[in-house]
């Protein structure tokens, strides 16, 4: 039989001796498993059936019935047919059934069945559950597991949204539209676009607001719209204390089951807290069994901290290092654990906090300044030269967990264990000298994140970054209170990170917090502005060039170059002509945008900075394909990407590349557009500003060859690579492409809609060029054609054009059009008439009357 296709791959199951009904079912389980990359435990869930069945299965000990191989071949069918929105992982053939928001799991689940099940049970009833319970209670990893369970059984997907590190109530919608690649919308409500992106039906299904009691006012707002406005959707909330939300249906975490004083050995070891106190000492000391643990002892040790899951955790960690009778004998304030305590969490790691040495007390508080996950390079920036030593021995004691990589590990602390070491360093007068050095820290990081963005190690620079956004943002807050400077050197170093993250709206936001009193334009003062002044307003000019606010980008980009041209800085005067005339041409201003460029590439060839000469030549070349002027803006191209070949550095010739193959796409050399781009997208992959950029055109080229339903599906990609960096100026030409591609179908409803999206988003960015072309082609849709043939009116103004000898440049000038939508123009014009080229289209313009001087006034 034929088994589940995926990403176009066909791969047959079949072994001797198979009944008809089952074709070997251990050979497809374990193709279907090993494709999806499932363990047996997960698949069994998939199929709503037992592990041990699952087991039997692959093993031929047990045969499948009509229902369960039903109920394979619906998972292998989704697996074959479903869409490829999820990462993939291990051999070619797999594919994820869906996307998932979840956080991957450090450690295994145990135990807690009974309450899962009642959860589930719950959330089939009612729309609103808040788990409830104090730090430690195991809040988050029920929630967690209940959503795994949740997406297992076909319920739909799960968007979880971590607020312990969000740190302004507003925030909390930031967060979740950012999971969601939500683009910033102007006028829009941020809770509006993110309760219809939710009310689709490829939205997750149920969301988890985990630390609700962060923001408890703000999030009951959140959950009681969506619920109101997404009839279908479910929320799970965890937080400390009830939140108070209208149908909120409130369940306490349990502390988990302990043995009672007088259970026998086989009992202890079934209850879940043991389980989870023999499963911790398993993952720290490997060779341990159960056999070498005195169950008495450990059930004891359970019911003295109150089944609490953290201080089971915690304690775990003491074995191999001391004895459980030591345990027991030593640590007196557990002995008085009280499981209704609102504090007792805090005793608890007191108790483990005064084991340590005063030099690793020391270092806990000053590594709890780190807001995310942090590399050893980091503890070393607050912790000096002996951070290897104080991170080993925190991670022997449990206070810090190693999340292992293939190049370096990384640390964190149990969010708990964070909040109790940070009130401690806040105590301490050592507090503001550790948060400065945080902060300079990452402010060194986002200087250097400027170049190595675009370098030899740009990937390893872009997980880099994304690991320490939460600590830059920190650094941010710390800059803001006390060194404004420092804030806006940072910010402005930034600008780069906020680029390729598609983080635009809160770069924006940063800057224009630091820029708050900086000399208004005009006011003479920019003079005698600093050079952190001068980036940061180039920064933005930046930022709200790429985010269609022009005139702002043309006003910050005129003062930061006053300000580096007074204080003779060449390099930063040149960054910020680029950025002028970028937002000039944007606004159609194509001679601004020639002498801003012109300046730009004057100043980095004096300099002799080839890499950035490069970059200038690029700029001067798009304002050639803008013109028409298509073997000039090749030779420049091709010029700029020599000496980027000479660097060799990706990201840069990814770019160019993309420019040249659309400079290729237009002058008809489709085969070597074909080859530019293909390079292209193996350079630029993971960057959405560069990815849209080569869908775009991959587009372009394929409606060139008549190929409607691939541009249509190269377009879709690309507006949506393009809304992940929030680029709306290069979003309008790739929604304008789908708009046209649909409309070649035959798909004129979907062709408007798309045409409309982006004739309001072209006049809402001010973007004149992009705004012609759109209604250009919504022109082509909407006018009724005029005899002889189907041309509409526009078309036969072209035509006509045409015949009296213009080129398309002059058309263009004559019309108010683009040079390139007059291309698509005669490209209609040839497709419908059957013409080849000019000369018959002149002939079939003057036999029509078409021409300026045949036609009747």
């Amino acid at each position: 039989m034929a088994g589940p296709v995926a990403r176009g791959r066909a791969y047959a199951l079949t072994v001797e001796g198979a009944s008809p009904q089952e074709d070997s079912l251990a050979g497809r389980l374990r193709l279907l498993r090993n494709g999806l990359g499932l363990s047996q435990e997960q698949l069994a869930r998939q199929l709503n059936v037992s592990f041990a069945t699952v087991n039997r299965w692959e093993s031929g000990h047990s045969r499948a019935s009509a229902r369960a191989l039903a109920a394979v071949a619906e998972l292998e069918t989704a697996a074959a047919d479903g869409p490829l929105t999820g990462r993939t992982a291990g051999p070619p053939e797999a594919v994820a059934l869906r996307r998932t928001w979840l956080p991957a799991a450090q450690s295994s689940f145990v135990g807690r069945e009974r309450e899962l099940a009642e959860l589930n049970s719950m959330l089939g009833r009612g729309r609103l559950i808040t788990l409830t319970g104090p730090g430690g209670a195991g809040k988050t990893r029920l929630a967690i597991e209940m959503a795994k369970r949740w997406e297992a059984e076909g319920r739909g997907d799960v968007l979880f949204v971590p607020l312990e590190t969000v740190r302004h109530p507003r925030s909390v919608l930031s967060a979740m539209a950012t999971m969601l690649h939500l683009p910033d919308q102007r006028d829009v409500p941020l809770l509006s676009s993110l309760a219809r992106a939710l009310a689709s039906e490829t939205a997750p299904s149920l969301v988890v607001l985990d630390g609700a009691e962060h923001h408890q006012a703000h999030v009951a707002q959140v959950a009681e719209h969506l619920l109101r406005t997404v009839p279908e959707l479910r929320v799970v909330l965890t937080a400390r204390i009830v939140i108070g939300v209208a149908g909120e249906v409130c369940w306490a975490v349990p502390p988990l089951d302990c043995p009672p004083v007088a259970a026998g050995a086989a009992d202890i070891a079934s209850c879940d807290a043991v389980r989870l106190f023999l499963a911790r000492v398993a993952d720290r000391q490997p060779g341990l069994s159960a056999a070498d643990v005195a169950p008495h002892a450990v059930g004891e040790l359970c019911r003295r901290l109150g089944g609490l899951p953290l201080a089971i955790e915690l304690i775990a960690g003491w074995v191999g290092t001391l004895s459980i009778q030591e345990i027991l004998r030593q640590h007196a304030t557990l002995v008085d654990y009280d499981p209704a305590g609102r504090r007792r969490l805090t005793d608890v790691l007191a108790a483990s906090y005064d084991l340590l040495e005063p030099a690793q007390q020391r270092a806990l508080r000053t590594l709890s300044v780190f807001a995310g996950t942090f590399n050893l390079a980091d503890a070393r920036a607050v912790l000096g030269p002996r951070a290897a030593d104080a991170v080993r021995g925190l991670v022997d004691a449990s206070w810090l967990v190693v999340l292992r990589g293939t190049e370096q590990n990384r640390f964190s602390m149990v969010a708990a264990i964070r909040m109790f070491a940070l009130a401690r360093l806040e105590a301490e007068e050592e507090a503001a000298e550790v948060r400065g050095l945080h902060a300079r820290h990452f402010a060194r990081l986002a200087a250097d994140s400027e170049r190595g963005l675009v370098g030899a190690e740009a990937s390893e620079w872009t997980h880099r970054m994304e690991a320490a956004v939460d600590d830059v943002h920190a650094a941010l807050h710390w800059a803001a209170d006390t060194d404004v400077e420092l804030g806006r050197a940072t910010s402005a170093a930034l600008w780069r990170w906020w680029l390729v993250s598609g983080r635009l709206a809160i770069g924006r936001s940063w800057l224009d917090r630091f820029l708050a009193d900086a000399a208004p334009a005009g006011s003479g003062e920019n003079t005698g502005a600093s050079e952190a002044t001068g980036s940061a307003l180039s920064a933005a000019a930046l930022l709200a060039a790429e985010s269609g606010d022009y005139a702002e980008a043309i006003e910050r980009a005129r003062r930061a170059m006053a300000i580096f041209e007074s204080l003779g800085l060449a390099d930063r005067t040149a960054h910020a002509a680029t950025v002028l005339g970028s937002a000039q041409r944007y606004l159609g201003d194509q001679a601004g945008a020639r002498q801003s460029w012109q300046k730009a590439l004057d100043l980095r060839a004096g300099a002799g900075d080839r890499w950035k000469e490069a970059a200038a030549l690029n700029n001067l070349a798009l304002l050639e394909d803008d013109n028409g002027n298509f073997e000039r803006a090749r030779e420049l191209l091709e010029r700029a990407l020599l000496i980027k070949r000479q660097i060799g550095e990706a990201r840069p010739i990814a770019i160019g590349l993309a420019n040249l193959a659309g400079v290729l796409i237009r002058g008809g050399q489709w085969q070597s557009a074909a080859g530019a781009l293909r390079e292209a997208a193996r350079l630029g992959a993971g960057q959405p500003h560069i990815m849209g950029t080569v869908l775009s055109n991959q587009g372009h080229l394929a409606g060139k060859q008549r190929q409607w339903k691939q541009a249509v599906t190269f377009f879709e990609a690309a507006v949506a690579a393009y809304q992940i960096g929030g680029h709306r100026h290069d979003m309008l030409e790739a929604m304008t492409g789908l708009g046209t591609a649909c409309h070649y179908l035959g798909r004129d409803e979907v062709a408007l809609e798309h045409l409309r999206a982006a004739e309001a988003l072209a006049d809402e960015a001010g973007a004149p060029q992009r705004l012609a072309e759109v209604r250009a082609a919504i022109a082509e849709i909407t006018e009724a054609p005029a005899p002889p043939g189907a041309l509409t009116a526009r078309q036969e103004e072209v035509l006509g054009l045409l015949a009296d000898g213009l080129t398309n440049k002059q058309i263009a000038a004559r019309l108010y059009l683009s040079p390139g939508t007059v291309e698509r123009h005669l490209a209609t014009i040839y497709a419908k008439l059957g013409l080849t080229g000019r000369v018959e289209a002149t002939r079939y313009a003057i036999d029509h009357a078409l021409t300026t001087r045949g036609r009747m006034l």
